[in-house]
Protein backbone atom coordinates (compact mmCIF):
# COMPACT_ATOMS: atom_id res chain seq x y z
CA UNK A 1 0.00 0.00 0.00
CA UNK A 2 1.70 3.74 -0.70
CA UNK A 3 1.39 6.56 1.07
CA UNK A 4 -1.38 8.22 -0.62
CA UNK A 5 -3.53 5.29 -0.95
CA UNK A 6 -2.95 4.42 3.39
CA UNK A 7 -4.14 8.40 3.41
CA UNK A 8 -7.14 8.45 1.69
CA UNK A 9 -7.88 4.96 3.58
CA UNK A 10 -7.29 6.98 6.69
CA UNK A 11 -8.93 9.82 5.63
CA UNK A 12 -11.95 7.86 4.73
CA UNK A 13 -12.30 6.12 8.12
CA UNK A 14 -11.96 9.73 9.82
CA UNK A 15 -14.50 10.90 7.96
CA UNK A 16 -16.89 7.77 8.87
CA UNK A 17 -16.02 8.63 12.63
CA UNK A 18 -16.02 12.39 12.61
CA UNK A 19 -19.80 12.03 10.73
CA UNK A 20 -21.12 9.15 13.62
CA UNK A 21 -19.88 11.61 16.34
CA UNK A 22 -21.90 14.29 14.76
CA UNK A 23 -25.16 11.57 14.51
CA UNK A 24 -24.31 11.19 18.18
CA UNK A 25 -24.64 14.67 18.74
CA UNK A 26 -27.06 15.03 16.79
CA UNK A 27 -29.66 11.84 17.99
CA UNK A 28 -29.08 11.36 21.32
CA UNK A 29 -30.13 13.73 24.48
CA UNK A 30 -27.41 13.83 27.17
CA UNK A 31 -29.97 14.01 30.19
CA UNK A 32 -31.50 10.44 29.22
CA UNK A 33 -28.61 8.83 27.96
CA UNK A 34 -27.02 5.72 29.57
CA UNK A 35 -23.68 4.84 29.87
CA UNK A 36 -23.31 3.13 26.17
CA UNK A 37 -24.58 6.87 24.39
CA UNK A 38 -21.23 8.64 26.51
CA UNK A 39 -19.55 5.36 25.42
CA UNK A 40 -20.16 5.46 22.01
CA UNK A 41 -19.91 9.70 22.37
CA UNK A 42 -16.24 9.00 23.26
CA UNK A 43 -15.16 6.78 21.28
CA UNK A 44 -16.39 8.11 18.08
CA UNK A 45 -14.85 11.39 18.83
CA UNK A 46 -11.52 9.68 19.88
CA UNK A 47 -11.08 7.81 16.73
CA UNK A 48 -12.02 11.29 14.78
CA UNK A 49 -9.16 12.76 16.79
CA UNK A 50 -6.66 9.99 16.48
CA UNK A 51 -7.77 9.52 12.58
CA UNK A 52 -6.76 13.42 11.91
CA UNK A 53 -3.89 13.90 14.19
CA UNK A 54 -2.27 10.76 12.22
CA UNK A 55 -2.67 12.45 8.84
CA UNK A 56 -1.65 15.51 9.63
CA UNK A 57 1.46 13.73 11.24
CA UNK A 58 2.37 11.07 8.38
CA UNK A 59 1.82 14.12 5.87
CA UNK A 60 4.23 16.54 8.27
CA UNK A 61 6.56 13.03 8.34
CA UNK A 62 7.11 12.21 4.73
CA UNK A 63 7.47 16.06 3.69
CA UNK A 64 9.86 16.93 6.27
CA UNK A 65 12.07 13.47 6.08
CA UNK A 66 11.61 11.70 2.25
CA UNK A 67 15.11 10.22 2.44
CA UNK A 68 13.69 8.28 5.34
CA UNK A 69 11.49 5.47 5.61
CA UNK A 70 7.75 6.24 5.50
CA UNK A 71 6.95 2.89 7.50
CA UNK A 72 8.49 4.16 10.48
CA UNK A 73 7.17 7.69 9.91
CA UNK A 74 3.50 6.16 9.95
CA UNK A 75 3.77 3.76 12.62
CA UNK A 76 5.02 6.63 15.00
CA UNK A 77 2.39 9.48 13.88
CA UNK A 78 -0.47 6.22 14.40
CA UNK A 79 1.19 5.95 17.82
CA UNK A 80 1.28 9.88 18.94
CA UNK A 81 -1.85 9.97 17.41
CA UNK A 82 -3.91 7.48 19.49
CA UNK A 83 -1.61 8.93 22.44
CA UNK A 84 -3.08 12.41 22.05
CA UNK A 85 -6.45 11.41 20.81
CA UNK A 86 -6.35 9.26 24.76
CA UNK A 87 -4.89 12.40 26.47
CA UNK A 88 -8.08 14.53 24.62
CA UNK A 89 -10.81 11.77 25.54
CA UNK A 90 -9.04 11.91 29.20
CA UNK A 91 -9.34 15.55 30.00
CA UNK A 92 -13.05 15.59 28.49
CA UNK A 93 -14.42 12.81 30.71
CA UNK A 94 -12.41 14.49 33.93
CA UNK A 95 -13.92 18.00 33.08
CA UNK A 96 -17.54 16.32 33.02
CA UNK A 97 -16.89 14.73 36.33
CA UNK A 98 -15.69 18.07 37.77
CA UNK A 99 -11.66 16.69 38.19
CA UNK A 100 -9.74 18.27 35.81
CA UNK A 101 -7.33 20.76 37.54
CA UNK A 102 -3.63 21.75 36.32
CA UNK A 103 -2.37 19.11 38.34
CA UNK A 104 -4.14 16.12 37.17
CA UNK A 105 -3.19 17.78 33.32
CA UNK A 106 0.50 17.68 34.87
CA UNK A 107 -0.11 13.64 35.35
CA UNK A 108 -1.75 13.19 32.24
CA UNK A 109 0.92 14.75 29.87
CA UNK A 110 3.62 13.41 32.14
CA UNK A 111 1.88 9.42 32.07
CA UNK A 112 1.81 10.22 27.84
CA UNK A 113 5.14 11.13 27.87
CA UNK A 114 6.44 8.44 29.60
CA UNK A 115 4.16 5.82 27.41
CA UNK A 116 5.27 7.48 24.27
CA UNK A 117 9.13 7.02 25.73
CA UNK A 118 8.66 2.79 26.38
CA UNK A 119 7.21 2.51 23.40
CA UNK A 120 10.29 4.39 21.56
CA UNK A 121 12.92 2.21 23.90
CA UNK A 122 10.82 -0.58 22.57
CA UNK A 123 10.89 0.13 19.17
CA UNK A 124 14.54 0.74 19.53
CA UNK A 125 15.45 -2.35 21.08
CA UNK A 126 13.53 -4.31 18.29
CA UNK A 127 15.16 -2.34 15.15
CA UNK A 128 18.61 -3.58 16.85
CA UNK A 129 18.00 -7.37 16.98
Amino acid sequence: MTLRQYLVVLALGTAISISAWCIVMIAIDPVTAGFLAYFIFYLTLGAGIAGLSTMIGTTLRAWKYPDRQIDHAVARSFRQGILFSGLFIACLVLLSKELFSFGTMVLLVLLIVLVEFLLLSISQENREI
